[in-house]
């Protein structure tokens, strides 16, 4: 059977899964949804250290979170997870 890409819950280790699946599978995930209750650099730190663990950025890579937006969510929280996400350019920028 095959997949178009896995997704990886917040539980899984990013990094592992990407060494599991090698770096031309294309992975889904997997921001704690609960980081989205923290600090704006908090919630940034998050971002950078998933897409760091995933192979760096435009590496079969999909951020998402690990099971969705939590009730409750503060909105601007959402909004510094997709700013970072479409800001970050890696750790060697």
């Amino acid at each position: 059977m095959g997949a178009d890409m896995i997704a990886v819950d917040w539980n899984v280790d990013m990094a592992v899964a990407r060494k599991i699946l090698g770096p031309d599978v294309p992975i889904s995930g997997n921001v704690d949804p609960t980081v989205l209750f923290g600090t704006e650099e908090q919630v940034r730190s998050a971002v950078r250290e998933c897409i760091d663990k995933a192979g760096g950025p435009g590496n079969c890579h999909l951020l998402n979170l690990g099971q969705g937006v939590m009730q409750g969510t503060p909105e601007e929280s959402v909004g510094w997870l997709v700013d970072e996400c479409k800001r970050y350019q890696g750790k060697d920028a």
